[in-house]
């Protein structure tokens, strides 16, 4: 028991490792002085993840984010897709610095996270660039190419896991209404915003142990682990809601759209098949009814 260990708060605070705690929305809750001195973290700052990589990314300081014609929320909406949806993940990342570090995170039930990071530097040295190319190549086969989140490959494994595993929750597809005239109207370059600006908006509100990812042309795949119908309908329609103000053509500043979305509980019986094919009908029921709503079967 750690009340055993009464100096363990020391040890965490002296040693050489980063060791930080993120709770369940992300937000930083416990880090020692080396995790602050890696990512240039004052004393008393507690941010979430995400303003923590955005603040690095700003300043070229802290973690090293290599992103594709420098596009920031594009890496975020990537990394985001991955982070904190397994009980445990390792992986090497590199410092501004040109300090390499072994990275840990292991996750909780309740969505916490313990982040471990340990320089290698001396160790890593040997192999890194083909490692890295390997990690470039892996996360390229799972992320959409577009949106920079999960592509439909990556959300087929993931439901496939949730039915084999027998684990309980909802699944939702979205889709973007009136997507071709979208097209029509603005072009590819406007749709092409649309589809961006929507997978960069839900994925900011996703849940530690929840996966998104556009499955189609305008069409997406929300798995909601562990909620009922009734958890899961408020959350998707604070999504809907979202969109009111959203304006992502900026040669159309009065233009806003809409999503239309489905979503269904998996039941013991199902295959990934049965319970897409539920999903996919309460959209397409939503859509019947006028589109703009959610329905859940």
């Amino acid at each position: 028991m750690l009340l055993n260990f009464p100096n363990l708060p020391d040890l965490l605070h002296s040693t050489h490792n980063a060791i930080a705690i993120f709770d369940e929305t992300d937000r930083l809750r416990y880090a020692n002085p080396a995790f602050r001195a890696a990512l240039h973290l004052a004393e008393g700052d507690y941010p979430t993840w995400v303003e923590l990589m955005r603040y690095g990314w700003e300043t070229s300081t802290g973690t090293e984010i290599t992103s594709s014609n420098g596009d920031f929320e594009k890496w975020l909406s990537s990394a985001l897709s991955r982070r904190g949806k397994l009980p445990f993940r390792a992986f090497e990342t590199s410092l501004h610095d040109g300090r390499w570090i072994w990275v840990t995170e292991t996750v909780d039930t309740r969505g916490w996270m313990l982040y471990i990071g340990v320089e290698i530097t001396s160790l890593a040295i040997e192999g890194r660039d083909l490692r890295a190319d390997r990690d470039v190549a892996l996360r390229a086969s799972q992320t959409d190419e577009l949106t920079g989140i999960s592509n439909r490959r990556y959300m087929m494994q993931r439901l496939d896991n949730m039915i084999s595993t027998r684990t309980q929750g909802c699944i939702a597809i979205l889709d973007i209404d009136h997507f071709k005239s979208i097209n029509d109207t603005y072009g590819h370059a406007g749709g092409d915003a649309v589809l961006v600006d929507f997978s960069r908006m839900v994925g900011h509100t996703v849940r530690r142990g929840d996966d998104f990812g556009r499955i189609g042309g305008e069409e997406f795949l929300f798995l909601l682990p562990g909620l009922e119908t009734g958890q899961a309908k408020p959350l998707l329609e604070r999504i809907r809601h979202m969109l009111v103000d959203a304006a992502p053509i900026a040669e159309a500043p009065s233009f806003r759209y809409t999503v239309s979305i489905g979503i269904t509980a998996i039941q013991p019986d199902d295959s990934t098949q049965s319970v897409l094919s539920r999903a996919d009908k309460a959209c397409y029921e939503a859509k019947k009814q006028g589109r703009n709503r959610s329905i859940c079967l």
